[in-house]
């Protein structure tokens, strides 16, 4: 099995949501903007497998992922800043099929990108978004840190 580098996994989300960012916006083909992204001046920086599979996967799931973001969401998700758009689907993706990433690092990754690309608030938003979302997608784990953190309070 291969060693997951956190810096390279950092800089394949950042890369995949700008290139969900791009598809969003110009509606170019998934393999014309990936193939932007895998100049060496960018594939050297990030985990590519990691993103082929995570930008690849928010196309090819759109629609499931907008499903799941519609249950959680407080408008219509047409109506979310699309750097936040891009950052909620990269997100919903990773809680849904990228079980290997930690639901804690999927939050934390997102805020941080919303505070570098989104607006002054948008990480609040961000946040209160996957923390409905994440008990849904992810409620084996949830469950697993929700008991956890009762035995530690006990203690």
């Amino acid at each position: 099995m291969q060693q997951i580098n956190p810096r390279k996994r950092r800089m394949s989300r950042r890369y995949a949501m700008q290139a969900i960012y791009q598809w969003l916006l110009t509606g170019n083909e998934v393999p014309y903007i990936s193939e932007q992204f895998m100049a060496e001046e960018y594939f050297r920086q990030m985990d590519g497998e990691f993103f082929t599979k995570i930008f690849t996967g928010v196309a090819e799931r759109y629609e499931k992922l907008c499903e799941h973001l519609a249950k959680v969401l407080d408008r219509p998700l047409d109506k979310i800043d699309p750097i936040e758009r891009s950052i909620l689907l990269l997100s919903t993706y990773e809680f849904a099929y990228c079980l290997e990433s930690p639901y804690r690092v999927v939050i934390n990754e997102a805020i941080e990108l919303a505070k570098i690309y989104g607006g002054e608030e948008s990480f609040k938003y961000v946040n209160a978004v996957l923390d409905k979302l994440m008990p849904i997608l992810r409620s084996v784990e949830w469950r697993s840190s929700q008991s956890k953190r009762i035995e530690k309070e006990d203690e």
